[in-house]
Order: structure tokens, then C-alpha cells, then sequence
């Protein structure tokens, strides 16, 4: 039997990680992201000069849709590359999150944790 999906975020700081993207395709969601890897994750590599934390690229993927609602923050800024997440939420099929970029409520069939 696979893991649950809130295994799959073991060792990840989710209120540390930022989303980059948030990409619509037909019934598919994705979001980018750059998880905060704590030291216990398998692909944690100690922090540069400079850096607070080990961030890794990732995506968040949502399949089967069905249930969705994207709700841009106003002011948001257009050309930001980061927006910070403020809660996070993944009950079953449900998944909720708020961000700087704005809250994202949907339910799906599939919700994968990807880490490059």
C-alpha cells in the first residue's frame, strides 16, 4: 500500500516553503514549488553562505478534479517568483492552502508530492 499523502510531507516545513507557480491544465492543477527541507529529509543539504534553510524545487500535482476555487489575493504582487504560505491544509482529497499569491481550495482523486 502507497503512503498517505500527509506522509509524504514528513520533513518538509511547509510553513517555511513558498509556492512559485500555480499551473491549470484541463482537470489538473500543479503547483510549484521550493519545499524548506528540515534535517531529517533524504535530499536535505546544509544551507550556503547566506541562507536560512535548504529549499528544494518540487511540485504539488492534483488530478481528477473536482472541486476547484483560485482566489488571486488583490494587490498580489504579478512579477513576484515567491509567495509565502500562511496555512496549509490536506484532509483526505481535500486540499486548502493560503498564501501571499492568494487561497486555493480544491478536492481531487489524485494528490502527488513530487520533489526534483
Amino acid at each position: 500500500m502507497g503512503k498517505s499523502v500527509a506522509s509524504r510531507f514528513e520533513n518538509i516545513a511547509i510553513d517555511s516553503s513558498v509556492l512559485r507557480a500555480v499551473i491549470i491544465n484541463d482537470d489538473e492543477l500543479t503547483l510549484e514549488m521550493d519545499f524548506c527541507l528540515e534535517p531529517s529529509h533524504p535530499d536535505y543539504e546544509e544551507p550556503g553562505a547566506g541562507e536560512d534553510a535548504c529549499f528544494h524545487p518540487g511540485l504539488l500535482k492534483f488530478a481528477g478534479i473536482t472541486r476547484l476555487s483560485l482566489e488571486r489575493a488583490e494587490g498580489a504582487a504579478s512579477d513576484a517568483r515567491r509567495f509565502a504560505i500562511h496555512s496549509f491544509t490536506i484532509e483526505g482529497a481535500k486540499f486548502d492552502m493560503a498564501c501571499e499569491w492568494g487561497d486555493i481550495h480544491l478536492q481531487a482523486r489524485s494528490i502527488r508530492v513530487l520533489t526534483e
